[in-house]
């Protein structure tokens, strides 16, 4: 087995990391790549964060997936699609939503929650260009498999509560993927959004 250097395929400076993450981050130009059988650039942005946050702060990686559905055919016992209302148009119950699917490794609970909440409120945030001193969660979830995910959270969307879910038909459509790093403050609680 012969084993090369990564170099960044932007400006081909080597590329150290001290943890494991299938994407390289170049220092030097910000260039983030991918290699899956091959070297990809990826579209990213950084969140900035509150300047007077002091705690134990980290960039946690989440896909931003442009999704276009529209919903056939449902029955709901009790309640409505009323967390989504606000992104259907017209009669045809077909719309269009980001969707923030969390990329790095987290407990089910904590996974579920940040991309129900951050898709029905998306963060307002300002950006910044690199990642300074703060570090980041290493990725562990490639574009192609957080479309795959953005299912589960569409049909979790629907079946929480009020009402109980009996039938969806439904089609979902992924178009584009967009990596974002959002920081956050690691607490005993979880972690906690500091984005400004």
């Amino acid at each position: 087995m012969r084993v090369l250097q990564v170099r960044c395929p932007q400006c081909s400076r080597p590329i150290y990391s001290k943890m494991k993450d299938i994407v390289f981050y170049c220092d030097n130009c910000q260039t983030m790549h991918i290699r899956n059988g091959q070297t990809k650039v990826l579209d990213y942005e950084i969140a900035d964060y509150v300047r007077n946050a002091t705690s134990d702060k980290k960039f946690m990686p989440f896909w931003r997936v442009w999704c276009n559905f529209s919903i056939h055919d449902s029955k709901i016992s009790g309640g409505s699609f009323a967390k989504l209302a606000e992104f259907i148009r017209g009669e045809n119950g077909a719309g269009s939503i980001f969707m923030f699917i969390p990329a790095s490794e987290l407990d089910v609970g904590t996974f579920k929650h940040l991309a129900m909440e951050l898709t029905l409120n998306p963060p307002r945030y300002s950006t910044r260009l690199d990642f300074g001193e703060v570090a980041r969660l290493p990725l562990k979830l490639s574009n192609e498999e957080a479309e795959e995910v953005a299912d589960f959270i569409f049909v979790t969307i629907q079946a929480d509560k009020p009402g109980v879910l009996q039938k969806l038909d439904y089609s979902l459509t992924c178009r584009d993927a967009k990596l974002v790093y959002l920081p956050f403050i690691m607490t005993q609680g979880g972690p906690k959004p500091s984005w400004k």
